[in-house]
Parts: structure tokens; sequence; C-alpha cells
């Protein structure tokens, strides 16, 4: 059957629009913010204690609300619900083996904050949209490639049971008419961050890193696992569509490139591209070995279809411009400035 797209909004239709970013603070929100900025939204940034981050370019330009693990935390997320019509919802801890080896940390920095978020947002009465980040990792280990939506959902990980539980959170409170959603199943993004914070998140960001010191890229097992890449820039288009489109509400989409790459074949072009150590291969530990998702490619159908979103950046110049972007940042050889890379990515978005 033939997918028709559906209502979309332009991405001029955020200017003026008031969004929060719940977990700006992250890799994720560091650019998310930066883009509703640049299409003229009035973004507020919701964060537990901003002096725990690195300093970010946006700051000044943002409204914040600070978070301090103190029992006013319920009137700042409040207030924070209030401040938009849209809000972003990127909070919580990441880390498929951490959460199993300390269940009652990820319990409480996703279900149990992310619960009380929704409560304050049904306070306000003012019925929100809200854009929930969740993972790939909710499916169960795949049979076939690509998974659409409709795939098992079976978690390996504390981590994907607890974004699992969250899914349900947003969908009873959207039947109490608290809010509507859309949820966004998320592959493995990777690019380049302006406060280094990119080096801890992701498996590919490490070995990008690694390569970019010179060191052996490390791979658990023999690296033929299948991986759906997709460069941040195309991951937060995909989320600005999510906040837009009237055909996103209260719907679940696969967000990925919908191509399959090979962590090893990934890896050696990481190795090509930086001149790095070679290739090191380990034998599985024990606790990743209990979450290993084995081959994963989203398919991605519905959101090309429902909201029109297009992953443009391919593998290879996803990795260029990381490379090129870091290498700036760190004055490494082979690049004189990062200009030209933001001179892109506005054009690319389609800004004035």
């Amino acid at each position: 059957m033939t997918t028709t797209r559906n209502h979309t909004c332009p991405l001029s239709a955020l200017a003026g629009r008031r969004v929060l970013v719940w977990g700006a603070c992250g890799f994720i929100g560091e650019h998310l913010v930066s883009r509703l900025l640049l299409a003229g939204a009035k973004v507020s940034v919701l964060t537990f204690d901003r002096r725990r981050y690195p300093i970010l370019p946006w700051a000044e330009q943002v409204e914040w609300f600070e978070m301090h693990g103190s029992a006013s935390d319920v009137a700042v997320m409040s207030e924070a619900a209030e401040s938009a019509g849209v809000i972003y919802n990127l909070a919580g801890t990441s880390g498929a083996v951490a959460s199993n080896q300390q269940p009652m940390a990820s319990l409480d920095s996703i279900c149990r904050a992310q619960l009380q978020m929704l409560q304050a947002v049904q306070l306000t009465g003012h019925c929100p949209h809200v854009v929930f980040a969740s993972s790939r990792l909710v499916y169960a280990p795949a049979a076939t490639v690509p998974v659409d939506e409709n795939g098992p959902v079976i978690p390996k990980s504390m981590y994907a049971t607890h974004k699992w539980c969250v899914e349900r959170y947003h969908e009873l409170f959207a039947a109490q008419d608290a809010l509507t959603y859309t949820i966004c199943r998320i592959t493995n993004p990777f690019g380049s961050s302006g406060t280094r914070r990119a080096r801890g998140y992701g498996f590919l960001n490490q070995l990008i890193f690694q390569g970019l010191q010179g060191q052996p890229l490390t791979i658990y097992g023999n690296g033929l696992q299948l991986r759906d890449y997709l460069h941040i820039d195309d991951l937060v288009e995909a989320l600005l569509l999510c906040g837009q489109s009237l055909s996103a509400v209260n719907q679940v989409f696969n967000i990925g490139r919908g191509v399959g790459i090979s962590i090893i074949d990934a890896a050696s072009r990481i190795q090509a591209a930086t001149h790095s150590g070679p290739l090191r291969f380990l034998h599985w530990p024990a606790e990743y070995a209990a979450v290993e998702s084995g081959d994963f490619v989203a398919e991605i159908s519905k959101a090309r279809g429902l909201l029109g979103f297009e992953p443009r950046i391919d593998f290879e110049t996803g990795l260029l411009m990381t490379l090129h972007e870091e290498r700036a940042r760190q004055q490494l050889p082979g690049t004189n400035s990062d200009t030209d890379v933001q001179e892109r990515r506005r054009l690319g978005a389609g800004l004035p």
C-alpha cells in the first residue's frame, strides 16, 4: 500500500512558539536547543543543577528552570511545564549496563522523575504536546531487520524497561486529556559536541574519539552486528517535526536512518579517517553480553509517511563532519575552523 504524507508544519512555524526542553544539557538537548533558537522559538530549559554541566553556547538565550534535589523541585517542574505548549522530554540517565548494575538508581532517574513531571504537566491543565525520547532498546533482539513499530517489545536492561514504562505513562496521561504525546524510539545517534560531552555519548562517539587520540578502537566480539547510525542533525530535524506535525499526535515512531552498518565496518571507516591505532577485539564481558541486542535496523517508513522525515546525512558524511568539528575544537591537525560546518548546517536547515 502506498503511504502518503500527511499534514506537516514548516519549520518556520516554530518562530515565536514557547518550547520547553527537559534534559537540554545532554548531548541531544544541546543540539536541539540550538536549532530551536535558530528557528526563532522562545526556549525554556529544565535541568538538574546547571552547575554540573559545561557552559553551553546558548546559555544566555533561554529561560532556566533548575532543580536541586529538594522539596521545591515539584514547584519548579510545575512552573517549567506552564512555560510552554511543546515539551521535549529528553531527561534521564542512559546506559544499559549501568542500569542493570544500579536498578534503583535507574528507576529513580527515569520512572520516578518522569512521573513527577507528568503529574506537574497534568496539574497545569493546559494540555501541552510532549515529545518523549525513548530508545530502540525497548525491542526484542530482532530475528530479521528492519524492525517496525509493531516489533515485539522485550527489553534486556533496566534502562530499556524503564523507557518502555515511561512510554506507557505518556499514553495514560494522554488518555486522561492531560497532554498529547509523540514517542520517538531513537536508534544510535552520533555527532560532535561543543562541550566535549559527546565523547561519552554512545558507542560510535567513543570509537570516534578513540580514533582522534590515535588509540586502538575497541570492539567486543566479532563486530559483525548491524547498527543504524543517525547523525545528530537528522535526529534534531525528526524531533522538530514531531513537535509540530498534527500527524505526530499520540504516535510512536522509529527514528533512525533505516540503513544497517556493521560495527566492524563503522570502526574500519573511523580508523581510515583518523589514521588511528588498530582495531582491538575483546571477549564480551558478561554484563555487556547480557544486554547485547544483536542486529538492529529501524524501519522508518512510518516517520517518512506521516512526518515527511527523510535523513539527509549518510554515515560517511556524518563521520567527516564530526571529525572536522572535533579537530577544530581541539585544534588538531586537519582543519582550520568549524565555521564552514556551522554554515552548512544553517543552510541545510533552510535558515536565512
